[in-house]
């Protein structure tokens, strides 16, 4: 190999050691270790020289080292796949067997076809025909194999184009997203008024997570208390739980605004309707829990939860370490205890499948537990006190 190595000029040894240096990170990457990846290539050249006949038939050394001495022949369609050896582990390779199984049954698969169209072929215009035939075979699989990797690459690039694509659009609503925030804080409140409220104030976010949250406690006892293909009942129980919270709301802020100084209260408006606000939400947010309890207990005592109960009673009792005493103190504690599991689970199924169809129904605009219209809010805004830092509305 010396003698091949002194035969190059300077560039052409910078070229082989790179082609080398790539070929071994390549033997790495296919769980070569990197103790053996060098002595492996040393036996491919050496392999490749055997081939050849020596160095001395060699007449184009960088030509033949760039093109024969340092690249893999993988003799099937395995990467590992080395001259039928396999590179990782030195062992034979089991595909390039399957390969030849597969060879050989297409040529006697071939050979059967051609005996049975041309019987009286024989001798070596037959295997003529056969070889001819296998060819024309080779050429079509080669044409399907550019096909598939001119479609790979046109879905490769096509992938790209649109993750390129995807990529742009996120940068522009990353972009309109910045923009929309900085001039974010200099917006009016959506529901007050408010200068320089960022959108929405504190009180009026407050208030809409309230009235959200009286519309989820609305729908709670709905599942239990009013019938659910009528919208006119559950109009009525929603109402009436809105109602009942709005009036606690008001005892609330009246016990708050009757113990603090009206003073403190003209100074800072903005300031005693986030408090109350917040109160509000505090309020109604402790409640819910109360509100679920009482759906499940309720729905607990459903025909659906009472037959689902005593179906896991029934079924405890007849298990086969209680069948010889069904009505046996043990028997009759556990299958106890098999109802009430059931019992729960069946009203928490009842629960969430009801809320399901009532969110539905709210967000196709068919639930009458939304947000008041505009002529009850109004009176309550105009009723707040103004000043100085609270603009006027002018509803055109």
């Amino acid at each position: 190999m010396s003698w091949l190595w002194e035969r190059l000029s300077g560039w052409q040894q910078g070229q082989v050691a790179a082609a080398a240096k790539a070929e071994l990170s390549q033997l790495a990457g296919l769980g070569v270790a990197a103790q053996r990846a060098p002595r492996m290539l040393a036996e491919r050249l050496t392999g490749r020289l055997e081939e050849t006949g020596g160095e001395a038939l060699i007449r184009r050394p960088f030509g033949w080292l760039m093109g024969r001495g340092l690249v893999r022949r993988p003799s099937c369609s395995d990467r590992r796949c080395g001259d039928g050896a396999r590179l990782d582990t030195g062992a034979e390779c089991e595909n390039c067997g399957n390969v030849v199984h597969i060879r050989r049954a297409r040529r006697a698969r071939t050979a059967a076809e051609i005996d049975r169209e041309l019987p009286q072929l024989g001798g070596d215009l037959r295997r003529r025909v056969i070889e001819e035939r296998l060819r024309e075979q080779a050429a079509i699989e080669a044409e399907q194999q550019v096909r598939r990797r001119e479609q790979a690459c046109a879905e490769k690039a096509r992938r790209e184009e649109a993750r390129a694509a995807a990529q742009e659009r996120a940068e522009h609503q990353r972009a309109a997203a910045a923009a929309a925030e900085r001039v974010r804080p200099a917006l009016a409140c959506e529901d007050c008024g408010q200068q320089q409220a960022g959108e929405l104030c504190e009180a009026c976010g407050y208030r809409r997570r309230t009235a959200e949250a009286m519309v989820e406690a609305g729908l709670t006892a709905a599942t239990w208390a009013a019938d659910l293909d009528d919208a006119g009942d559950v109009a009525l129980v929603t109402s009436g739980v809105r109602a009942s919270l709005e009036q606690e709301i008001a005892d609330v802020h009246s016990g708050y605004l009757g113990a603090l100084d009206p003073a403190g209260q003209n100074e800072d408006p903005a300031g005693v309707d986030a408090v109350l606000a917040y109160g509000a939400l505090r309020m109604v947010e402790e409640a819910l829990p109360e509100f679920r309890r009482s759906a499940l207990k309720q729905l607990g005592q459903s025909e659906e939860a009472e037959a689902e109960a005593r179906r896991a009673y029934r079924t405890e009792q007849n298990r086969r370490y209680f069948r010889h005493n069904p009505n046996g103190a043990d028997a009759v504690a556990a299958a106890t205890k098999a109802a009430g599991t059931a019992r729960k689970r069946a009203a928490e199924y009842l629960l969430a499948t009801r809320m399901e169809q009532l969110r539905e129904r709210a967000l196709a605009g068919t639930d009458p537990a939304g947000p008041a219209p505009w002529a009850d809010r109004l009176p309550v805004l105009a009723a707040r006190p103004l000043n100085d830092n609270t603009p006027t509305a002018v509803i055109a």
